[in-house]
């Protein structure tokens, strides 16, 4: 199912299945299909208002997508089990084996862990910068070069990105300006500055109490449609959408 972009958080007036005010939550894990010819239509992504599995979405997750595309200003969102889990599909699905990424050092420990341990097993490199000082993430890029990732306030050390210079840099490279959010929702506004992609983890000021993990990505309807995918989507096959919205 696809929902209209929102200008404003305002205007996804959805409603509960039975009237309610509120969205109603969906907890289905499988959903029927009352032909052969629907189901093939989903698999290949023609087909709305219909779902496969919850793992790949469901009707909460498109809902709470939708809310937050519209609070950073994108095109669309996928929600995600967690931070980590909305962080490295879109690394993946934006880098191949032999591809480079010029990274903030003073990131989240663990994306710091995915780039420098785990992402080098699938050929793909990081080298980690001093994202204050623009002459030096520049000096980074390689002909490899395919994104450039900062968080827009460092988690913990409270760094601030230039993402308007980073900006300026990615376009000069052809490259995609992914932003960590995370800390700083609604303050700043990454996509206006000029990222190409926005990630969060809901867990920590979205959530704001502690008791839910969960994540999001932020941007354009081609890159999330890549990204849920049945055949090649990193999201959908890395398992890391959210099955369900507690």
């Amino acid at each position: 199912m696809k929902f209209k972009p929102a200008n404003h958080i305002q205007d996804l007036q959805y409603f509960g299945e039975f009237g309610g005010v509120n969205p109603s939550i969906s907890d289905s894990s499988t959903y029927t299909f009352l032909s052969a010819k629907t189901m093939f239509d989903t698999f290949e992504g023609n087909a709305d208002g219909c779902y496969l599995y919850s793992r790949h979405s469901s009707p909460s997750n498109l809902y709470l997508g939708e809310a937050l595309a519209a609070m950073e200003g994108t095109e669309t969102a996928t929600v995600t089990a967690s931070g980590m889990g909305a962080i490295t599909p879109v690394l993946l699905q934006l880098c191949a084996s032999g591809e480079h990424i010029v990274s903030s050092r003073t990131i989240y420990g663990g994306t710091y862990a995915f780039l420098k341990n785990f992402a080098p097993r699938l050929g793909i490199n990081t080298s980690f910068v001093d994202i204050t000082k623009l002459d030096v993430v520049e000096a980074a890029i390689t002909p490899n070069t395919k994104v450039l990732y900062c968080e827009s306030v460092s988690n913990p050390l409270l760094e601030v990105a230039d993402i308007k210079g980073l900006s300026k840099i990615a376009k000069k490279h052809n490259l995609q300006l992914v932003v960590d959010n995370t800390f700083s929702p609604l303050s700043i506004s990454p996509l206006k500055l000029g990222a190409d992609v926005v990630v969060h983890s809901l867990t920590k000021f979205i959530n704001g109490s502690s008791d839910t993990v969960g994540g999001v990505v932020c941007g354009t309807r081609e890159l999330i449609d890549q990204l849920r995918n049945v055949n090649d989507g990193a999201a959908m096959l890395l398992g890391s959408t959210m099955d369900s919205l507690r």
